[in-house]
């Protein structure tokens, strides 16, 4: 607990954007004061009453940068891969990340939760479309504790961009066919929000998905043909079964493979047993059974 509290501390005055403000008596000499704090920058300029002079402080956006790229090493040092919780208060992190805009930690801390779609927001919200793209390559693998589905909302993000996006779906679509995310219904009814987006951007994926469905049609014709047969063929040894006597041959035991004596166990598929080699089972022959039961299944 005690380290935790130094932690939390800590974080907070790596990411605390006023550290470098000046003091209001510093500020209270005559002069007009411009501050501004811009991606954590903090410039200050002081023009004097002729306009001629001003101070630019430049060197507090390195300071910063410096304590931000600090708050990041403690945010992975303090929570070690064999630890479930950090040495820290992950609330309060995340709620110092947000109140600072300091994205890396937060991307950071998302991820470390696994908190995938808060990663992927993130990148929606700054616009950045390439960063987005290869988040999601780096986290869709189910494998690895990733999600897949990462990509569905990446094309719901994209159909309700409202702007030319085109290069950026046509690389979605393609991990979504390959991993089978979607249907293409699906990806057809999420992309027609878009009014930017042209049939040329889906023209080929769609092409692929319809041959692909014929493919499947097509097998699944012959699978049923084959099954037609096979059905067809058991009909007839059945019929031959109750019409016309079987006579049983073999002379050696299809289980032990020595000469058949009795008392004997024979099959109608013209398996033969000696009672002995059946034990118990006497209804099945063990040789078909396997068969017969993947049938049924």
């Amino acid at each position: 607990p005690a380290q935790a509290e130094i932690n939390n501390t800590l974080l907070e005055l790596y990411l605390s954007n006023d550290l470098n403000f000046p003091s209001i008596s510093q500020a209270s000499n005559g002069g007009d004061f411009n501050l501004r704090a811009r991606s954590g920058a903090v410039v200050i300029s002081k023009t004097q009453s002729n306009g001629k002079s001003s101070v630019d402080h430049k060197g507090l956006n390195k300071d910063y940068l410096d304590r931000c790229e600090k708050g990041l090493q403690l945010l992975k040092s303090a929570w070690p891969s064999d630890l479930e919780h950090p040495l820290y208060d992950v609330d309060l992190a995340i709620i110092l990340c947000e109140m600072n805009a300091f994205i890396e930690g937060l991307l950071y801390l998302y991820e470390k939760m696994k908190l995938y779609k808060e990663v992927i927001a993130c990148y929606m919200q700054a616009h950045d479309h390439e960063g987005l793209i290869a988040c999601c390559k780096r986290l869709r693998d189910s494998g690895k504790g990733g999600d897949p589905s990462l990509w569905a909302d990446l094309l719901k993000y994209f159909g309700e961009l409202g702007e030319d996006c085109s290069k950026e779906v046509k690389e979605i679509l393609t991990y979504i066919e390959r991993d089978d995310i979607l249907p293409p219904i699906i990806v057809l009814q999420t992309l027609s929000r878009n009014p930017c987006l042209t049939l040329s951007v889906i023209k080929d994926y769609i092409a692929r998905k319809l041959e692909q469905e014929s493919k499947l049609i097509e097998e699944d014709r012959r699978a049923i043909e084959k099954y037609q047969e096979d059905t067809s063929a058991m009909r007839k040894e059945i019929q031959d079964l109750r019409t016309n006597a079987r006579i049983f041959q073999l002379s050696k035991c299809t289980a032990c493979t020595f000469t058949l004596d009795l008392p004997a166990v024979h099959f109608m598929c013209m398996h033969s047993f000696h009672q002995r080699c059946l034990g118990d089972n006497e209804k099945e022959c063990p040789e078909c059974a396997p068969e017969y039961r993947s049938v049924m299944e």
